[in-house]
């Protein structure tokens, strides 16, 4: 899959879900079918979105499959993998299934079905993550960018979250409660007033996202806006 930034992942319920989050606010003109490729899983694992060895084995079908689409100038726009099956989704003219033939010859157990879909319902509805899931998203992202930096989540550091307001009254009544989130929090002055809450662990994508998420429901409660996270990198030796 597309290693562009522009690619996010997430682990729903039941499935882990990638998607490109470029299509959410451009969607390109005459795009309007949807092409979706479902094929059963061969190691399933534990949780049934597959193992690492299924990983592997399921990458170059994976490859070959985003490669005819790309030469058809198709857009691929996401995969789900859950339930012992992987399912890939792409965007393009009618009629264009033809270009996935050659690839699905190595894969005779998997099933092409093509649509209409001209408002992109299986793109809004089945990828696009809501709620906590989209905090789970961008939080890893972020963690994704600090591997790339060559991080040791592991490592304790300072991780900062920060929220804004409109009011000075509305920022003084959050202060009051940010406590029994476990943080330590201050006031910072700017633009807009804010708050600056923090503490120090090692980054793990679960716990900042329960802390951002929750910040992010009390802001919505109380005139504020959570606007994100952030540390430095701690390089591994």
């Amino acid at each position: 899959m597309n290693d562009d930034l522009t690619w996010m992942s997430y682990r729903s319920d039941d499935r882990m879900v990638m998607f490109d989050a470029r299509f959410e606010t451009q969607r390109p003109p005459g795009m309007d079918h949807l092409y979706l490729i479902e094929a059963p899983m061969t190691s399933a694992g534990t949780y049934g979105y597959g193992d690492e060895a299924e990983v592997a084995r399921f990458e170059p079908l994976e490859d070959a499959l985003n490669g005819a689409a790309e030469e058809a100038d198709m857009a691929s726009v996401g995969r789900r993998r859950g339930f012992g099956t992987w399912e890939l989704a792409w965007y393009g003219p009618e009629g264009q299934g033809r270009v996935f033939a050659k690839p699905l010859r190595a894969a005779p157990a998997a099933r092409l079905s093509e649509r209409a879909d001209p408002d992109w319902d299986h793109y809004r509805s089945k990828l696009l993550p809501r709620g906590k899931d989209r905090h789970r998203a961008h939080n890893g992202l972020v963690v994704w960018r600090l591997l790339q930096a060559g991080d040791a989540l592991d490592a304790a550091r300072p991780i900062e979250f920060f929220i804004y307001f409109h009011r000075d009254i509305d920022r003084e009544r959050y202060l009051r409660d940010i406590g029994s989130t476990g943080l330590d929090a201050e006031a910072i002055d700017g633009d807009r007033p804010g708050i600056r809450a923090h503490f120090t662990a090692g980054v793990d994508v679960e716990l900042i996202t329960d802390i951002t998420w929750e910040l992010h429901e009390r802001a919505l409660a109380g005139n504020g806006e959570f606007d994100g996270w952030g540390c430095s990198p701690v390089l591994s030796t």
